[in-house]
């Protein structure tokens, strides 16, 4: 626990920098929370793409997309892209699993709080839900999606460490990310007669126990993979080769 609260105290001094970003991550509530409470009906009952599109926006990159520029993942140095703050502390006598663990507590306290009150705000203002998903179930749906953001969205951590990427590999990771998602949003459809939310609702219906255990095991395990995989990458790379 002692690791835990120094990897804190490190990942304040990012946040404190970072209060407008936390102010705009308030205000996209409004129109990500509006847009997928009052279209929740017409999805019940059609199934279109968009809502599904949005659903993984929403849970997938809208919070980090909030950080600040100078916080984001970019270009530092020809071919290598880091986070700069990450390379800085890289550069002290810190411990590297401190600063991943930091790392990991400044995207959870920009996604888990956002992510959690847009699941509050469409429960509360869409009485086709609460129709749908008694309480018991909305917990195991939102477990599902909650558990999704962790586990999409720990790469993202993951990479402030760098890399060195090449025209060719950033091709490479542009066409699998598209590609995935186009295979998602298309197959889950074809194999399933629901959309990917519609899908998950599903799951929580009938399996809320068994989706909710599996969803907070499969978060759980990528985090410590994440982790892990960002502590022994740092120790592979030359920040100024």
């Amino acid at each position: 626990m002692n690791r835990w609260q120094q990897a804190f105290r490190l990942s304040k001094f990012e946040l404190i920098h970072s209060k407008k970003s936390i102010l705009i991550l308030l205000f996209l509530l409004a129109p990500y929370s509006f847009f997928l409470t009052m279209s929740i009906s017409s999805y019940l009952e059609e199934h279109f793409m968009l809502y599904d599109i949005f659903f993984l926006v929403t849970f997938g990159v809208a919070a980090i997309w909030a950080k600040p520029k100078e916080y984001q993942y970019q270009r530092i140095a020809d071919d290598m892209w880091a986070q700069p703050f990450t390379v800085f502390l890289n550069q002290l006598p810190i411990p590297r699993e401190i600063v991943v663990r930091s790392r990991f507590i400044i995207y959870f306290i920009y996604s888990l709080p956002f992510h959690l009150a847009v699941l509050v705000i469409m429960y509360s203002f869409a009485p086709e839900l609460r129709q749908t998903l008694p309480p018991l179930e909305f917990i195991a749906f939102s477990l599902i999606w909650l558990s999704f953001g962790i586990c999409y969205g720990s790469v993202y951590p993951a990479s402030d460490s760098g890399d060195k990427v090449t025209n060719v590999k950033m091709a490479f990771y542009a066409v699998v990310l598209l590609g995935s998602f186009t295979l998602l949003l298309f197959a889950v459809p074809y194999l399933s007669s629901h959309g990917l939310v519609g899908l998950t609702i599903l799951l929580a219906s009938k399996w809320p126990i068994v989706s909710s255990v599996i969803s907070v095991f499969a978060a759980g395990v990528s985090v410590v993979f994440w982790m892990r995989y960002m502590k022994k990458h740092i120790n592979k790379l030359d920040y100024f080769q």
